[in-house]
């Protein structure tokens, strides 16, 4: 009888042993399946991050060029606006540069 009963712990024993032995492994494999799905995720959410920037990155460059279109044009047009007064004042320096040599020359 006490044989028995000393098979009967040894048994026992075993089957803890092999129970323990089988909850690791699930752990094991419980712990790496969370790992590469964890992993996923995160790749998941970095990449929608890195889309979501450049979209905010094209919107403000959009908005940006937007506002500076007006800005351009009225520079165009001051640059003009000057260059129109420059021609004037150097058509009317020509003018009077000619009148002169021509009054010089005719009054000789």
């Amino acid at each position: 009888m006490a044989i028995e009963a000393i098979n009967e712990i040894k048994a026992a024993e075993e089957k803890a042993y092999e129970t323990i032995k089988n909850a690791q492994s699930q752990s094991n494999t419980i712990i790496k399946e969370a790992e590469a799905k964890a992993l996923d995720e995160y790749k998941k959410v970095l990449a929608e991050a890195k889309l979501q920037g450049k979209k905010i990155m094209d919107d403000v460059v959009e908005e940006a060029q937007k506002k500076t279109v007006p800005i351009l044009e009225k520079g165009r047009e001051e640059t003009d606006s000057i260059k129109n007064v420059l021609e004037e004042r150097f058509k009317k320096a020509v003018n009077l540069v000619i009148e002169r040599i021509v009054n010089v020359n005719g009054n000789s």
